[in-house]
């Protein structure tokens, strides 16, 4: 079994009921080297993942995989800690959104 954070690795889910999983695309690491969401509306209930180089395409592209995520509206955050996107994330399921090319594409985001 990996650990599923070296280059090309990609971790195990374990998903259903109300619990799902978020995939973020990126255009690079931030510089932190992770990626924050929380709760649409409520800053307070914030939580990060690690950004680790995975294989997108042919190649390795920066993503984040927050691995166990309670259905629900979620804001993912910039490194000035605004919203970049908002996504719907579906129990049972795992949601991808892409911001390599910006803000607000992929499945589920509004």
């Amino acid at each position: 079994m990996t650990s599923g954070h070296g280059p090309g690795d990609w971790p195990v889910l374990d998903v259903g009921g109300e619990v799902g999983a978020l995939v973020v695309h990126l255009a690079a690491v931030p510089a932190g080297g992770e990626l924050e969401a929380q709760p649409a509306g409520r800053p307070g209930r914030r939580f990060h993942t690690g950004v680790h180089l995975r294989p997108v395409a042919g190649h390795l592209g920066p993503v984040a995989l927050f691995p166990e995520v309670v259905e629900g509206a979620y804001q993912v955050l910039g490194e000035d800690h605004l919203p970049l996107a908002v996504v719907d994330v579906a129990g049972g399921r795992v949601t991808t959104l892409d911001l390599r090319g910006g803000r607000h594409t992929g499945a589920g985001w509004r």
